[in-house]
């Protein structure tokens, strides 16, 4: 079975909810509420990871195919 490659619009997406998870981690860390601030943190390394892995592996998968 082929692989295939994340839509270009995907990680556009995953990019935005993460610079929006920022916005929220900032508004939490100084509102005091240092939990949400951590999960919100989390989840930016969490979708900034995301948007990385499917960066280098739609270049992987253009370099193979070529």
């Amino acid at each position: 079975m082929p692989k295939v490659k994340i839509h270009p619009l995907i990680l556009v997406g995953l990019f935005i909810n993460s610079v929006a998870m920022v916005f929220y981690a900032y508004r939490s860390y100084s509102n005091q509420e240092m939990g949400h601030g951590i999960i919100f943190t989390l989840l930016f390394i969490f979708l900034i990871g995301l948007v990385i892995w499917g960066i280098v592996r739609n270049k992987k998968i253009d370099y193979t195919s070529k």
